[in-house]
């Protein structure tokens, strides 16, 4: 069974054994452990993941040293954060767009990533990653604060504006799709913090909900799968985002929920991703305290199928090194 199999067999929710993995870095912890390991260590070659994603956030043109516009010309600032950053200044300043030109779907870097990323890694599932999908990239342009009030008081702009980036991102599947070489899409949008949702489950369903589903069934009618992630205590939206046609959630993060009773009762339903708490396992314990925790989701949850292993997000900067290296050898060897 080739990697690619596996992961589709656990998306049907059979067992897998051994249970497929994906461990990602953040550029601070990759760095980190490249110098630890002295290689120039890959994380899909080298950490034996199963996953490879081809993603829309890579390829940005940095303008200053630190700072990186993406293809919208929104601004991220880098200098602290540098695998994200933080939005320099909106570009939309008043519920209008004119002056604001949406970028064009067909001419950005991520299908040279799929063809070349096919082209290294052919046996693995290939994935497009939209990042900030629908709701991160409607703040990134107008500002979380404007984003607050415009839902509250200027709600048709935010209509057109959510119309317009689903658009975008239909047009994005649809040419990824045309050239082939991937096997889903991962769409990236966080809709929760540690306490819960970031705008509540009704104005989530009237404003998300309808775009969320429209990009779904245009994921599915290319014969793809959705992977969804969101990090944040959203479980209470799971049910919709099974009725919207989400195949996989991620990252399932055991700080803010409950991850064995929601397996348990979403099993056959949706597939979920991740588990292991980057929160307080990987940063804060021992080794042999990520060895017991990874140990426990791989037989217990991993062994019904549906569930990719995997850390509850990407490893951060702040994780010692021999805790990564002991988890992507249990990974490896099990």
């Amino acid at each position: 069974m080739t990697k690619k199999e596996a992961i589709k067999a656990v998306i049907d929710h059979f067992p897998v054994h051994p249970v497929p993995h994906c461990i990602r870095f953040t550029n601070e912890a990759l760095e980190k452990y490249r110098l630890y390991t002295t290689l120039d260590f890959d994380p899909v070659r080298d950490g034996g993941s199963y996953i490879v994603t081809s993603h829309t956030n890579h390829g940005w043109k940095e303008i200053k040293p630190g700072y990186w516009q993406d293809y919208f010309g929104v601004v991220w600032n880098k200098t602290y954060d540098t695998t994200l950053g933080i939005v320099d200044e909106p570009l939309i300043k008043q519920p209008s767009f004119i002056g604001f030109k949406f970028p064009d779907p067909e001419n950005i870097p991520v299908y040279n990533f799929i063809n070349d990323n096919n082209k290294k890694y052919p046996d693995h599932f290939h994935t497009l990653s939209i990042g900030f999908a629908l709701f991160e990239r409607a703040w990134s342009l107008i500002g979380m604060e404007q984003f607050m009030i415009y839902l509250m008081l200027e709600p048709a702009f935010i209509n057109d504006l959510l119309d317009k980036i689903s658009e975008y991102n239909i047009r994005v599947i649809r040419m990824a799709a045309s050239i082939g070489g991937v096997d889903g899409v991962y769409l990236g949008d966080d809709w929760g913090g540690q306490h819960g949702l970031l705008i509540g489950p009704d104005l989530w369903r009237e404003f998300i909900k309808p775009r969320y589903h429209r990009i779904c069934n245009a994921i599915h009618n290319e014969g793809l799968v959705v992977f969804q992630h969101s990090c944040g205590k959203v479980e209470e939206l799971l049910p919709d985002m099974i009725e919207c046609g989400t195949d996989v959630f991620n990252p399932f993060q055991p700080e803010v929920m409950d991850i064995w009773s929601i397996k348990k009762q979403f099993h056959g339903k949706l597939a979920f991703w991740g588990g292991l708490s980057v929160q307080h396992t990987m940063p804060f314990s021992t080794t042999a305290d990520v060895i017991k925790e990874g140990k426990k989701l791989l037989d217990d949850m991993g062994r019904e199928g549906g569930y990719i292993f995997s850390p509850s997000h990407a490893m951060t900067g702040d994780i010692p090194m021999e805790n990564i290296k002991a988890l992507i050898d249990l990974a490896n060897n099990q």
